[in-house]
């Protein structure tokens, strides 16, 4: 599989954020939506707690309990006052290019209802 970088336009390539369409698949179904695609939010992957019930019901899925709970950094780099205890596995479609089996955190985040690596 080739990275995310090499599908977005060169155009995005150096800015810090920027917001792309992204499609969340599984069991062929599609959820489409708006996402913020983050250079600094490291190796994670975050979804809204408020959207992963419309998610999960759409795509026929469920989320799954972490072994550890996890503290991340928000933007700002302060850290989360809520751990994160649960995440959801599906694939993901940007442009033409799709990835398998992402985790997606579940957040409280702010303004956005999807957070993507800059992979």
């Amino acid at each position: 599989m080739c990275k995310l970088d090499e599908i977005l336009s060169k155009e995005n390539y150096f800015e810090k954020s920027f917001l792309i369409d992204a499609h969340l698949i599984s069991q062929n179904q599609s959820f489409s939506l708006h996402s913020l695609i983050d250079s600094d939010s490291a190796v994670y992957m975050i979804i809204h707690f408020n959207l992963v019930n419309k998610v999960c019901e759409k795509l026929k899925i469920q989320s799954i309990s972490l072994a550890k709970e996890k503290l991340i950094r928000d933007y700002d780099e302060k850290i989360f006052k809520k751990t994160i205890t649960h995440k959801i596995l599906l694939n993901l479609i940007i442009k033409s290019h799709k990835k398998l089996t992402v985790s997606m955190l579940i957040a409280d985040i702010n303004h956005h209802e999807v957070i993507l690596s800059k992979l």
